[in-house]
């Protein structure tokens, strides 16, 4: 049976009870559907998850509380999405990109200003 149909077995209550009740259980379960989250198409793909998880596991060690560990999850995803170098950033960049692609005008990128025409030198 693949993990996804045991885990499918519990409800949500269910789980909680069963994190209470038997942490060895719960502890497993939770193992096996994190490697099999953990496994892609490609070796390289699964190596990458495998140690994106790992960054996670050791960031949330540091957490006391769950409502500590669900601060730690809640900066990785803001991170991950508004972070210096996150998806935001590069969907910013790659439209400003595609824009002055498509007018041939240059976009303001410090002020993320109206696209203005390239100056011709000479």
């Amino acid at each position: 049976m693949s993990t996804k149909s045991l885990l499918s077995l519990y409800t949500p209550a269910e789980m909680r009870r069963l994190y209470q009740e038997n942490p060895a259980l719960f502890d497993q379960l939770a193992a096996e559907a994190i490697k099999t989250a953990c496994t892609a198409r490609t070796p390289e793909q699964s190596l990458r998850l495998q140690q994106l998880q790992w960054t996670i596991d050791m960031q949330l060690r540091k957490a006391k509380t769950p409502i500590a560990r669900m601060h730690v999850m809640e900066n990785i995803f803001y991170d991950k999405i508004y972070g210096e170098d996150g998806k935001l950033s590069k969907l910013v960049s790659t439209c400003k990109k595609l824009v002055q692609a498509v007018t041939g005008a240059a976009v303001d990128a410090e002020n993320g200003g109206e696209p203005r025409k390239k100056q011709d030198v000479g």
